[in-house]
């Protein structure tokens, strides 16, 4: 009996629902200034980029670590009011003011890091025309899908989202929210 009560219980995986259809009108969800998470990441265009993320979010600052496969090849992207800042592991950091246009420089694609700040939450970015659509929205030429909703200390937030432009397809998997109390990651 103990065997088959632990074996059942092996088999129960943590709720989520497939569609969250409060975003439009949650305002809850628009008050989060400071979070974080752990996750997985994958880019495909012409290329394919695959890694972990850690990324922190403050009111003043974003914070993104990506590595690979133990922690290998760790690269730390800081966005702040002066820009953005890349340190591919070697401690020199490489800076542009343009946030959205250096990453495309590195990555050799357009991926709005401005516009996924509100998009990993699930919500469209705040003065942006957007196209509701089942599932998800349009925003500034983009697909955007969050899936798999689970509740958090936030709330209800997305535990996957796939984001999707021409040939670039963007997915991420969170595997951890986590709260920032306010503070800016430093």
């Amino acid at each position: 009996m103990l065997l088959s009560l632990v074996m059942v219980s092996a088999c129960v995986k943590e709720p989520t629902l497939d569609a969250h259809k409060d975003w439009q009108d949650s305002s809850q969800l628009q008050v989060i200034d400071s979070w974080g998470f752990h996750g997985r990441m994958l880019i495909r265009s012409d290329e394919v980029v695959n890694a972990n993320i850690i990324w922190r979010h403050g009111s003043q600052r974003d914070e993104l670590s990506l590595f690979g496969l133990l922690g290998l090849g760790k690269k730390k992207i800081i966005v702040d009011s002066n820009g953005i800042s890349l340190d591919e592991g070697s401690g020199k950091q490489v800076r542009s003011q343009n946030v959205d246009e250096f990453i495309a420089q590195k990555l050799g694609f357009l991926v709005p890091i401005t516009a996924l700040r509100r998009w990993v939450l699930g919500q469209p970015l705040s003065g942006a025309a957007l196209t509701k659509i089942d599932g998800g929205f349009e925003q500034l030429g983009w697909l955007i899908m969050p899936s798999r909703y689970r509740l958090t200390s936030f709330g209800m937030l997305p535990h996957k989202l796939k984001v999707s432009k021409n040939n670039i397809k963007l997915i991420l998997i969170i595997d951890r929210w986590e709260k920032n109390n306010g503070s800016d990651y430093q």
